[in-house]
């Protein structure tokens, strides 16, 4: 059969059809086009797709040469056939990819663009933008290529080199206006390193340390400077000598922090959870790289700077720690209409906390993310630039409404950062005592927050004691080995020689139920004599006996009530604290270590007789405790409330010097047992010489309890001491409900 005869049937049919039907068929017309396609087909087979791809990429060159050749200004690629060019390319490389076996040999056609340097020429077009608007359609182009490449062709130097170009190009213009198409470029090749991390390593150049900048390097003032960089021109100018040494630099790093800068903040969020993603990449020499040649970890510590300078002085502090730390709040924040509004507590400056919440979040994900080489360079610049920055300055600043709004806003970061690297960072700066001389006459931050627990104004020393009990609540902390441990560690609050009959704390009976005990459970951790001891009956009831029962506010047995709360909270704790490796026993140590001989030299009062110093923290809340009949009941609930905080620790030496009345002391030394019942000792007298105390004793206790909101309360001068009372009365209830839940939690295990 001819061609004629065959269009002419296939015609012939078609509009027999039409003639059949009333409506209109647009299915027809794309039978008819199947029909003389197919036609086409037999009387001329189609030619191959490289062939194709050849004639497209030809006219392509022509028209790009033709621009490059034009003196003044090129024309738009939209009055040109580039992009249709370019498309029609696309089309044939991902048809003929798809028919290939995935991670199979190259394509004829990505064959030729390999043998013929499509891929570097289409580059040089775009770098040079001619004819105007041709970089947008090549970041298309490749991202299409891109998605249908197996990663593992991506080692091919014709490949991955024209791509290193498209990335540097991203660094030369901030606010580009291909700024969409460059985001979904560089999260492709993103997404193309997470599959297969050792590409990231051909995103590594190597640049000599000239005054000259590499072609298509980014010259270094394009970011925000920085105290600690130096850019090469820099080091020329000062009359350095420039090194002869190759440097790494990291443009796809440099390229996404450009995007960083965005207007859009959907670009601006694609390249930061890029730049989490190539920070988890783990290669050795891509962590070095951008620790010491990026300015990653500058612009990480710059934005909390930043943010934190936006906060307003007027901000109210007691309000920050309740403020949500999710996205969804974030968003709220900026939106004045949104209804989310009054559930995140609308005050002045909550949208700057929020957002300053934000960016510490994000620097905590960056350091989760990376490696260790990366993370500690992070938390060095972090350490060096916000909180030796901005955070020193307004901690130590006479003004107190700022040391209020910070000391609040550091008891929110504590809370909000995870990554055990950036918590002990910040938790280390916060607590320790040899950066006195470094520092010069400010002192270091730990005197600075002790001061403020210890001195007027109120509302200063209720925050600098809630600081102090998040530092040591926060999982994986520190702060309890720093503050407490190192002290307690020498167990120089126990007298050894107090019974010859003793070994360590515990009489010879308990040491054989002890043994008993440790037979029974074969197979099994031994069990702890310190933190479950077998006197527990004794430990509890010395506790509940420190009240007098003529002195008690109410009748009621709610030690109980108490017990539920206290293992739940040690359980929590333990999880905590399990990789820190604490020993399970309360010994004296044959020499002192290093840490222990460490808090020794410390200065400490000199006035009494007593040879043991319990450490600044726990020394300043025997002395808190002490005074509990003189200060406002706020300050004595948050003080019991940290000494809890402490007594949950599951450390055999800090255990019993709080939580065991029993324990033989050395001489002038106080424990929360000794000092409670020096307290209830001294206003015993006072209180019971008033002929209504045990009605004021209930009115006091009503009223401390919010069920007496309706009653005119009339205070005198001895509410201090029957408010005292009540809290030591409740207080060695949940001291007596730790040590007890402590006792059947590790006699259990």
């Amino acid at each position: 059969m001819s061609c004629s005869e065959i269009f002419g049937f296939v015609i012939s049919e078609a509009l027999c059809r039409s003639k059949q039907r009333a409506k209109f068929d647009p299915a027809m017309f794309s039978r008819i086009s199947g029909a003389l396609q197919a036609a086409a087909d037999v009387v001329a087979p189609p030619c191959p797709r490289v062939e194709d791809l050849r004639y497209h990429w030809t006219q392509l060159t022509i028209v790009c040469q033709r621009c490059r050749e034009l003196e003044g200004q090129a024309p738009a690629v939209e009055e040109t056939h580039v992009p249709r060019h370019l498309t029609q390319m696309l089309k044939l490389l991902v048809a003929e990819e798809q028919e290939q076996k995935l991670g199979g040999p190259l394509s004829p056609c990505m064959e030729y663009l390999i043998q013929e340097k499509v891929l570097a020429t289409l580059a040089s077009y775009a770098r040079a933008d001619r004819p105007l608007g041709i970089r947008q359609h090549a970041y298309v182009f490749l991202v299409g290529v891109l998605n249908h490449l197996h990663h593992s062709h991506l080692h091919h130097a014709p490949i991955h080199k024209p791509l290193q170009t498209m990335v540097r190009a991203v660094c030369e213009m901030r606010a580009s206006p291909y700024e969409a198409e460059e985001m979904e470029f560089l999260s492709t090749l993103c997404e193309k390193i997470r599959q297969d991390c050792t590409i990231i390593l051909l995103y590594i150049q190597p640049l000599a340390l000239t005054g000259r900048v590499h072609t298509g390097y980014t010259p270094e003032d394009s970011f925000p400077q920085t105290p600690t960089h130096t850019s090469s021109s820099e080091m020329s100018s000062s009359g350095q000598q420039p090194s002869d040494k190759l440097q790494a630099k990291f443009p796809l790093v440099d390229a996404l922090l450009n995007l960083c800068h965005s207007a859009d903040s959907k670009i601006a969020n694609s390249a930061h959870e890029c730049l989490i993603g190539i920070a988890s990449v783990r290669e050795s020499q891509s962590s070095s790289t951008i620790s010491r040649h990026t300015l990653l970890p500058h612009y990480l510590a710059t934005r909390l700077v930043t943010s934190a300078e936006e906060i307003p002085v007027d901000s109210e502090p007691a309000l920050i720690e309740d403020i949500p730390m999710s996205d969804k709040a974030r968003e709220a924040s900026e939106n004045s209409d949104s209804d989310e509004e009054e559930e995140l507590g609308e005050f002045p400056g909550r949208a700057e906390v929020v957002t300053f919440l934000h960016w510490l979040i994000y620097c905590d994900k960056v350091v989760s993310a990376s490696d260790g080489v990366l993370g500690s360079t992070i938390c060095s610049t972090v350490r060096e630039v916000f909180l030796e920055g901005i955070l020193r300055h307004s901690l130590t600043s006479t003004n107190e409404d700022m040391v209020s709004l910070y000391i609040a806003l550091t008891t929110k970061i504590v809370l909000a950062v995870s990554s055990p690297l950036l918590v002990n960072n910040i938790i280390s700066w916060l607590t320790e005592d040899h950066e006195a001389e470094l520092v010069g006459n400010d002192g270091c931050m730990r005197q600075h927050i002790m001061a403020y627990c210890c001195k007027p104004p109120h509302h200063l020393q209720i925050q600098a004691l809630r600081l102090l009990q998040i530092m040591i609540e926060k999982p994986g902390s520190l702060a309890a080995q720093s503050l407490a441990l190192n002290y307690v560690m020498s167990r120089g609050y126990h007298d050894s020689s107090a019974a010859e009959y003793q070994q360590s704390s515990w009489s010879d009976e308990e040491d054989e139920r002890y043994k008993h005990r440790e037979e029974d459970t074969s197979g099994s951790p031994p069990v702890s004599r310190t933190l479950a001891p077998a006197n527990i009956n004794k430990i509890v009831k010395r506790f509940l006996m420190v009240v007098p029962e003529e002195l008690r506010s109410t009748k009621k047995d709610d030690f109980e009530s108490y017990m539920a709360d206290a293992q739940r909270q040690y359980r929590d704790t333990c999880r905590s604290c399990a990789s820190f490796g604490w020993p399970r026993e309360a010994v004296t140590p044959e020499c002192p270590s290093d840490t222990s001989s460490t808090a020794s030299r410390e200065s400490r009062p000199e006035s009494d007789g007593n040879t043991y110093y319990e450490g600044p923290l726990l020394s300043m809340l025997m002395n808190f405790l002490e005074h509990l009949d003189e200060q406002d009941y706020d300050i004595n609930l948050q003080v019991t409330s940290l000494v809890a905080t402490l007594a949950l620790l599951p450390h055999p030496h800090l255990h019993e010097y709080l939580l065991n009345p029993t324990l033989p002391l050395t001489g002038g030394v106080r424990t929360p047992y000794t000092v409670l019942s020096s307290v209830v000792s001294k206003i015993q007298t006072p209180i019971m010489e008033r002929e209504d105390y045990l009605d004021h004793l209930k009115v006091t206790r009503y009223h401390l309890l919010g069920t007496m909101e309706e009653l005119e309360f009339e205070r005198d001068s001895d509410d201090r001491k029957f408010e005292a009372l009540i809290v030591i009365e409740e207080f060695t209830k949940e001291l007596a409900s730790i040590a007890y839940a402590k006792y059947s939690i590790e006699g259990s295990s």
